[in-house]
């Protein structure tokens, strides 16, 4: 595993594109503890050196504070930008990462400028202490497997 911060967002997309790819799984480990939950999100991205092969990309998100996964709304899974990581202070909790897979107008073209910003505009973000990742084999990922690809 892969720690991920904003400083090394650059590296993971120099590896992967995640526009068109997909979150495949969202798993939430003890979401009720009071030191926060662990998040596992599985997404499918293009290998940049590649091309076509799909990987699966999981990150994990320890000491998770909030998030929020709509569906139908607009966000239903596909990505269409590569993921925005920022660091802010929050009240309750103190410094948390933010890992925004639907940025507002792609990123770059939009960069928000505190917590609340991310949490009022994005329809799949995650806020926690830590964050990680690490590539996993092809044959992890639901879609691939059901779509023959592995």
């Amino acid at each position: 595993m892969s720690l991920l911060t904003p400083d090394s967002l650059g590296d993971l997309l120099g590896l992967f594109d995640f526009g068109n790819g997909c979150v495949t799984r969202v798993h939430i480990e003890d979401p009720f503890s009071p030191n926060g939950a662990t998040a596992r999100v599985l997404v499918d991205a293009r290998d940049r050196e590649h091309g076509w092969p799909w990987i699966p990309v999981e990150f994990t998100l320890t000491g998770l504070r909030d998030y929020r996964v709509e569906h139908g709304k607009g966000f239903s899974g596909m990505l269409y930008f590569d993921p925005v990581l920022s660091r802010f202070p929050d009240e309750a909790y103190g410094d948390l990462f933010y890992l925004d897979f639907d940025p507002v107008d792609g990123p770059g073209a939009y960069e928000p400028v505190d917590a609340g910003d991310v949490v009022g505009r994005s329809q799949c973000f995650f806020a926690a202490e830590s964050c990680s990742w690490q590539a996993l084999p092809p044959a992890e990922s639901p879609r691939l497997k059901l779509i023959g690809n592995v």
